[in-house]
């Protein structure tokens, strides 16, 4: 139990960070492919996703992982 409250603490705590540091990261102009606020990686067909060492990109496989 404290294990699982101590990792939950550090991934708040890392998304706490990723929100203060990107806190406009929602806003993509209409028609906009969008581009990663953290790795500024743009997703396919005109990129190819997340640039290695992304923290926002391990944040999301974390996060797909529990599931």
């Amino acid at each position: 139990m404290e294990d699982e409250l101590a990792r939950l603490r550090e991934e708040n705590a890392e998304l706490r960070r990723l929100l203060t540091k990107h806190q406009y990261a929602g806003l993509a102009p209409v028609g906009s492919a969008g581009a990663c606020p953290e790795c500024a990686g743009v997703a396919p067909p005109e990129g190819t996703g997340h640039r290695p060492g992304c923290a926002i990109a391990a944040a999301l496989a974390a996060a797909a992982e529990a599931r």
